[in-house]
C-alpha cells in the first residue's frame, strides 16, 4: 500500500510542530498550514498531492474551519469528495453548526490510539525501513 500525506490545517504553533513531528518521525509526509487560506493556497499550488487527511483545526484567525469546507467545497468539489477531513477541535459542541459533512471529529487533547487509528486507516502504514536495513546488512 502506498502512503499518502497529511495535511495539518492548526493555528496552534505548538500543535501543528507536534503533530507534524509526530507522525514524520512514524513515517508520513506532512504537509501544514496556520489556517484555511493557507490550507487552499497548498492545495492550489499541489493539487497532485497524494493526500489522504486533512486534520483541520476548527477556530483559526485569518479562516476557520467552516469557511475553509466551504471555499474547499466552491473550489474543489472533489477533494472534498475523496480526502476524508477530521475537524480537531477543543470546544465541547462548537461543531454542530458545520454544513458540510466531514469524516468525524477529533478533541483536544488527543487520544493517541484514536489519532494513529484515523491516521493509519487513511494513509496506510509506514514500511520500517529499519527492518529492511536489518535483513539487507544480516541475511
Amino acid at each position: 500500500m502506498v502512503v499518502k500525506s497529511i495535511l495539518i490545517v492548526e493555528d496552534d504553533e505548538s500543535v501543528r510542530s507536534g503533530l507534524k513531528l509526530l507522525f514524520e518521525t512514524e513515517g508520513y509526509l506532512v504537509l501544514v498550514a496556520q489556517h484555511g487560506q493557507e490550507a487552499l493556497d497548498i492545495l492550489e499550488k499541489s493539487f497532485d498531492l497524494n493526500l489522504g487527511l486533512i486534520l483541520l483545526d476548527f477556530k483559526m484567525p485569518v479562516m476557520d474551519g467552516p469557511a475553509f469546507l466551504s471555499q474547499l467545497q466552491r473550489k474543489y468539489p472533489k477533494i472534498l469528495l475523496r480526502i476524508p477531513i477530521f475537524i480537531i477541535t477543543a470546544g465541547n459542541n462548537d461543531t454542530h453548526h458545520v454544513k458540510i459533512k466531514t469524516s468525524g471529529i477529533l478533541k483536544k487533547p488527543f487520544d493517541m490510539n484514536e489519532l494513529f487509528r484515523v491516521v493509519k486507516q487513511f494513509c496506510g502504514v509506514p514500511l520500517d525501513l529499519s527492518i529492511i536495513d536489518s535483513i539487507l546488512i544480516h541475511p
